[in-house]
């Protein structure tokens, strides 16, 4: 599996031993945690990099199991929140695993994303799980 996870580079001393304990703590068979920069993106409303960052890219290995996706879960929230703490994002695409508040936190410009996305497609054409799980209807056309 695939995991990503952005913070500003002048965050690096900070996030990099809280991202190197929560793997450690919770054992995660961690198979490579490659870095990577990348340029701010100031236009996007969900953008992952709103300042300079460098992009934690974390590949592991997971089971199946009810047990085993519950600990992913788990472990996952920790480094977002380490993340959000570091003033940094997560990758959105991969597994929904975060919280809503986490996803809110994280995406500050989440509810004009939502507010456009309305406007364009009034009739929720367009869907995907990540809308299931954090958008919140504000209108009685959203079922």
């Amino acid at each position: 599996m695939l995991q990503e996870y952005f913070v500003p580079v002048d965050r690096l001393e900070t996030f990099v031993p809280k991202m190197a304990g929560i793997l450690r703590r919770h054992h995660v068979n961690a198979i490579n945690v490659s870095i990577r920069h990348a340029l701010p993106d100031a236009g996007t409303l969900l953008a992952w990099a709103r300042t300079e960052v460098f992009a934690y890219v974390l590949y592991y290995k997971q089971g199946t199991s009810a047990e085993d996706q519950s600990a992913v879960r788990g472990w996952t929230r920790e480094l977002i929140d380490a993340a959000i703490a570091n003033g940094g994002t997560y990758y959105l695409p991969y597994q929904i695993l975060a919280t809503r508040q986490q996803f809110n936190a994280a995406y500050p410009g989440a509810g004009r994303f939502f507010e456009l996305k309305a406007r364009v497609d009034p009739t929720d054409k367009f869907r995907n799980r990540l809308w299931d799980e954090y958008y919140v209807p504000t209108s009685p056309h959203f079922q």
